[in-house]
């Protein structure tokens, strides 16, 4: 009986570890991911509070820093980007967005950040 509770714990031990393991393996795999989605939203919330401000300063560097995360999220995901035609639409949209050239003469509106906003929230409803 002994040996029984013995080998259990040990047994509970180590799965234990193996569990821990392998959660850390994925917490750890997206990462990236995850960091280029909370510095967009970070980027996003101070163009639009730049943009209402009126700004233009801090909006530009704030778009351009999209602008460039825009180019990062297919870095961050290259097999969805290279596999998958409706993430890859999606990328282009925001991108498409952010190029737009009322966007570059610091003349966004609040109709350019909801398309922003749109943009995004149509990717997190396919793939969250």
């Amino acid at each position: 009986m002994k040996k029984l509770i013995v080998v259990g714990v040990i047994g509970l031990l180590i799965g234990g570890d193996v569990g821990s393991n392998v959660s850390r393996y994925f917490a750890r795999q997206h990462a990236n991911t995850t960091a280029v989605m909370v510095l967009l939203q970070a980027h996003q919330q101070g163009w639009e509070r730049a943009v209402q401000g009126h700004d233009c300063g801090n909006a530009t560097r704030e778009l351009q820093a999209l602008q460039f995360l825009a180019g990062e999220i297919a870095v961050a995901l290259p097999l969805a980007d290279a596999q998958d035609s409706v993430f890859h639409q999606h990328i282009e949209k925001i991108r498409a967005v952010l190029s737009l050239p009322s966007l570059m003469q610091c003349a966004a509106s609040i109709n350019e950040i909801k398309q922003v906003n749109e943009a995004c929230d149509a990717c997190h409803r396919e793939y969250r």
